[in-house]
């Protein structure tokens, strides 16, 4: 169950299992007693005993276990943070959950000023934030007695409903009452001790809508009918203000926003734009039980990370980037700024999520045009000499061998000067390609300036049968109106204490004795 809503009644509201330990705690109690103790008899008397061990402290719990009441209320002197004070301990059994809701009224003030050692019932019901009903079991639901303080929430006076002239149903919101009637109808059948209805609204005598908050216990007879419903009342207009207030914030926000329990990894809330984004309604995305599925399988890790140090007690503001896969399986590039908040009692994350698809993009055409030849569509003289810097470092490092292998065409300049420059273009082009396709994946292949290539080769200590491999098919590949083109080949393998420049001088000079021994050869130093 979900007891943040306790957190806006402004006094003690404690949440008991059947041993008498704190389940919940609401925020008024909290101020009032500390946050010592884990059940309610530490908390409130600073005892390791139960209250029924005490004199004058009768236990309501007990009362009602004893007798097999619903409700039970008593006055105990409880141990508060200014020292001891009178309260009224209302004590209800929720059977389904097993559950004592325990309300506790301050009376510190009443008793002092009357005098009196046990306040009468109607006195208690004078003032407060909470509104008590006594309802009939009819259509309209007839009040039969109501708290002196409704005019504070409803505008109707006392009068205005044991008269008649205003039943329940009347000030209940049209939209809502069949869900409130429906409620009462389930649970009554059910025989159920109490139950606190879903949040419904309230039409005030001057036309305003609220929002309430209802625990309603009912009356039974010898026979087990229900007679009347005994409910309080709780005004939580503010609570859904500011939940609309968030929704009509997100739902104008340009950006996704999601807000996300961590701890149970799921989402509460996703806006219009997140659904037009990812392809999938809010609903859908409020339902999908694993919201890893929406991150691509690469970025997973880095969400799982960022969720662990959430629950590990982080909570600072976290800003990273991942893929987001839509419904159709289609990437999306995410930044993703997550927030820590509290929402209905309960830390959760609210994070926004920016749509940079274009802007990766960008970056990527960028990164193509920094490091890959516009010509043929492979590597550049600058990026080849990044992966050869790599390279190298990996083999001074770890031990990690590679080889390189420079390529230079055979008698170019005749192809451009008789066939012409795109001709010439044409033949680099094909050549390129088909060199690629001979390759690894894990090979680095690049153009090192006009008709001279490079391949890496990394994990080879052997470059000798990569290089005759191309040799044979490039000299028996037909490039259409020039025909056959051969190249040379110069080959070498890291050694130690190589540099770049070394290792590209040893080729070099290969490739020069490849040219010396007749072209259309490879020569490995």
């Amino acid at each position: 169950m979900d007891f943040s809503s306790f957190d806006l009644v402004p006094v003690p509201v404690l949440v008991l299992d059947e041993n008498y330990r704190l389940l919940f705690v609401n925020r008024r109690a909290r101020e009032v007693y500390g946050s010592g103790g884990d059940t309610c008899y530490t908390l409130t008397h600073g005892s390791e005993s139960r209250c029924s061990a005490q004199e004058g402290h009768p236990c309501p719990i007990d009362f009602i276990r004893e007798e097999k009441l619903p409700t039970y209320g008593t006055v105990h002197v409880h141990r508060t943070e200014d020292g001891d004070a009178y309260f009224y301990v209302l004590a209800s059994y929720l059977e389904e959950d097993k559950l004592f809701l325990v309300i506790h009224l301050d009376l510190t003030d009443l008793i002092r000023s009357l005098e009196i050692s046990e306040p009468r019932t109607e006195l208690l019901m004078s003032s407060g934030p909470i509104v008590f009903f006594l309802r009939e079991k009819d259509e309209d639901w007839s009040v039969k007695f109501v708290s002196p303080n409704v005019a504070d929430t409803f505008g109707y006076t006392a009068q205005d409903f044991t008269s008649g002239r205003v039943s329940y149903s009347d000030i209940v919101h049209p939209e809502d009452l069949p869900k409130v009637m429906d409620e009462v109808e389930r649970y009554s059948k059910a025989k159920a001790p109490s139950w606190t209805h879903e949040d419904y609204r309230v039409i005030t005598r001057d036309g305003r809508v609220k929002w309430v908050l209802d625990h309603t216990v009912p009356v039974f007879d010898e026979e087990m009918n229900v007679t009347h419903y005994y409910s309080y009342v709780i005004d939580i207009t503010e609570k859904h203000e500011q939940e609309e207030l968030f929704r009509k914030l997100a739902e104008s926000n340009p950006n996704g926003v999601i807000l996300f329990d961590f701890s149970k990894k799921r989402i509460i809330y996703a806006n219009r734009v997140l659904s037009e984004i990812t392809g999938y309604t809010e609903e859908e995305l409020r339902s999908i039980k694993d919201p890893l599925k929406l991150i691509h399988p690469k970025d997973r890790h880095v969400v799982l990370n960022h969720i662990r140090r959430r629950i590990e007690g982080d909570r600072e503001t976290f800003s990273y980037n991942v893929r987001f896969l839509t419904k159709e399986g289609k990437n999306r590039w995410m930044k993703i700024i997550s927030t820590v908040i509290t929402y209905r009692g309960e830390e959760c994350t609210l994070v926004t999520l920016i749509d940079i698809t274009g802007e990766k993009s960008r970056e990527k055409r960028l990164h193509d045009l920094a490091t890959h030849d516009q010509l043929t569509r492979i590597y550049n003289r600058r990026a080849l000499v990044m992966f050869l810097d790599k390279y190298v470092h990996s083999a001074r490092r770890y031990g990690a061998p590679f080889s390189v292998i420079l390529i230079d065409l055979d008698d170019f300049k005749k192809v451009n000067d008789t066939h012409g420059h795109q001709a010439g273009d044409r033949v680099l082009r094909l050549m390129s390609r088909m060199v690629r396709r001979m390759l690894r994946r894990t090979d680095v292949f690049g153009r090192w300036g006009g008709e001279e290539f490079l391949i890496i080769l990394p994990f080879n200590e052997d470059p000798y049968p990569v290089a005759e491999k191309i040799r044979k098919r490039l000299e028996c590949t037909e490039f259409g109106s020039v025909g056959r083109v051969t190249a040379s080949f110069g080959a070498t393998s890291y050694r130690k204490g190589d540099t770049i420049d070394s290792m590209v001088a040893r080729a070099d000079r290969a490739l020069y004795e490849a040219k010396r021994r007749g072209k259309n050869t490879v020569v490995y130093v």
